[in-house]
């Protein structure tokens, strides 16, 4: 398969390197934001050796480079572009919950796959594996389901960008900023209430409505500046913060309860993660049997500097052959087989 990757972020650059050392796919685009990256190689950007691909500003050049799927990482969701992308016959794949599902609700998006007979999907970490992956999975070996509770306790001290960690979880703001952040709610919102969409249809259940029940925030102890970023975390910030969706059936019954927490300081206080070996995700089904599976990165978590990064990043490189083979038209993990990873040698 031919790939583009949209954006050289932790996921993105992570995504080309996996690419690169890939048998079965070929890296042909990189699409950037910055003029510095602009005719680069992207071996170089990754820190890898030259490749011969260049990295582009210009979606038209990426669009001729007859390219079967693009892989989105941006900042930002960019329906412009991605549209571009469908209607030139390319599938795509993004790391954002960045559409409304069902996809009828995008009339542009749903119009874009139909020209170009191609297909969209989203996935990855939160909203993902432990929101809806993991949940739907569980659920199968369970009957009379009641309830379904999922739980991410993610350390992202060691995460690139000074941006997303700011802008998106709030790392370095006053509890002032952070509280009244209606934005970054807001985009945590959607993701949530997407996944929980998913989860319903698996359960088959008339959704209802998704809410934030609660918000809550720890503060650093003492300045930190996060080597991966070079974020300033001020004593008094915000190192932590964790919110619990509530998602209710039709008739007004709470189902499910997904909690996001983001650390980059440990040992907060009582209830927040003390160390980096505590379990990053539990999902506990409260149903017949009652099931609680746990799940965590592995010691030194492989050759990665971000363990977290390269779990998505991993999971859109597999994802590509099963979407590539996909019906038209938006495709979720309802829809797919699970994707699997391949065996290299040591």
């Amino acid at each position: 398969m031919k790939i583009i990757v949209c954006y050289t972020g932790g996921v993105g650059s992570q995504v080309i390197r996996l690419l690169l050392q890939h048998p079965e796919h070929e890296l042909v685009g990189v699409l950037v934001h910055d003029e510095a990256k602009h005719g680069r190689d992207a071996g170089e950007l990754v820190g890898m050796a030259p490749c011969g691909v260049t990295a582009t500003k210009d979606v038209d050049e990426l669009l001729a480079r007859g390219a079967d799927c693009a892989l989105w990482h941006g900042g930002v969701w960019d329906r412009e572009i991605v549209g571009a992308l469908l209607r030139a016959g390319i599938d795509v794949y993004t790391g954002m919950a960045g559409f409304e599902i069902p996809l009828d609700q995008d009339r542009e998006l749903l119009k874009a796959c139909a020209a170009g007979s191609t297909s969209l999907a989203s996935g990855g970490n939160i909203p993902g594996l432990i929101s809806d992956v993991l949940p739907l999975f569980l659920s199968g070996y369970s009957g009379a389901v009641r309830h379904v509770r999922a739980t991410q306790r993610n350390h992202v001290a060691d995460y690139p960008s000074a941006f997303q960690l700011r802008e998106y979880l709030s790392m370095g703001q006053t509890l002032k900023d952070a509280a009244a952040s209606s934005a970054a709610d807001a985009i945590w919102l959607d993701a949530q209430a997407q996944s929980a969409q998913l989860v319903a249809a698996g359960l088959g259940v008339d959704v209802g409505e998704t809410v934030i029940s609660s918000k809550e925030f720890g503060v650093a102890p003492t300045r930190t500046v996060l080597a991966a970023s070079d974020l300033e975390v001020a004593e008094g910030t915000v190192a932590g913060v964790r919110w619990t969706f509530t998602t209710s059936t039709k008739d007004g019954r709470p189902f499910l309860d997904v909690v996001n927490e983001q650390t980059v300081v440990l040992g907060l206080g009582d209830g927040w993660r003390r160390t980096r070996d505590e379990p990053s995700w539990t999902v506990e089904i409260d149903g017949d049997p009652t099931i609680r599976c746990q799940l965590s990165l592995g010691p030194g978590a492989g050759s990665v500097a971000d363990p977290a990064t390269a779990l998505n990043a991993a999971r859109a490189v597999n994802f590509i052959s099963p979407l590539v083979a996909a019906r038209p038209g938006h495709v979720s993990v309802l829809d797919l087989p699970a994707p699997s990873g391949q065996l290299v040698d040591p």
